[in-house]
């Protein structure tokens, strides 16, 4: 049987399944709740989405929790089982929130957007759109002053020159990207 690489679902975003190439996801709270606003959730969520992509192999490249949202870059072993991925995901983390707050189907999860990443320049604009996330909805003025994200980890791996080029050659400002939270 044939895969599909472009699936469009009733109620959800069309999806392109590609797999040689990262994805950048994001995903939102439903009615733009903040259930993430606690360092202890933004952790529970985090250690969630780090744990399911261990399991199936796959690579998180870049990250950011928010309190209503999160940004990932991930390399998928099969891309074709990411809408299984985002689920698990969010099943998940929905069933340790509604736990902790004891709040039997409180509705955690609005929806996700996934995209294909292109080239080097789309890449490095979408990691930089990651890491300046917290700077640009007023949580830190510097994203090194974030914990969760992933900028303390790339500021470590590539040092602070390089990852300055990066900043000024691809500026995330430039992005067009859906992030209304």
């Amino acid at each position: 049987m044939e895969k599909e690489y472009l699936k469009k679902y009733k109620h959800a975003p069309t999806h392109l399944f590609i797999d040689i190439y990262p994805y950048f996801i994001t995903s939102g709270t439903y009615l733009k709740k903040h259930n993430f606003a606690s360092t202890q959730m933004k952790r529970i969520l985090l250690d969630i989405i780090q744990e399911i992509l261990y399991k199936n192999s796959d690579e998180l490249l870049a990250w950011v929790i928010l309190s209503n949202h999160y940004h990932l870059m991930i390399n998928f072993k099969d891309p074709f089982l990411l809408p299984e991925i985002i689920k698990k995901f969010h099943s998940k983390s929905a069933v340790i929130l509604q736990k902790i707050e004891k709040q039997q189907n409180k509705k955690v999860w609005y929806n996700y957007w996934d995209r294909c990443i292109r080239d080097e320049r789309d890449c490095y604009s979408k990691l930089n759109y990651i890491h300046f996330n917290p700077v640009k909805h007023g949580y830190v003025e510097n994203p090194l002053d974030y914990d969760f994200s992933s900028y303390k980890y790339y500021l470590d791996k590539l040092g602070s020159a390089k990852l300055v080029k990066i900043i000024t050659d691809f500026p995330w400002e430039q992005m067009n990207e859906k992030d209304d939270y």
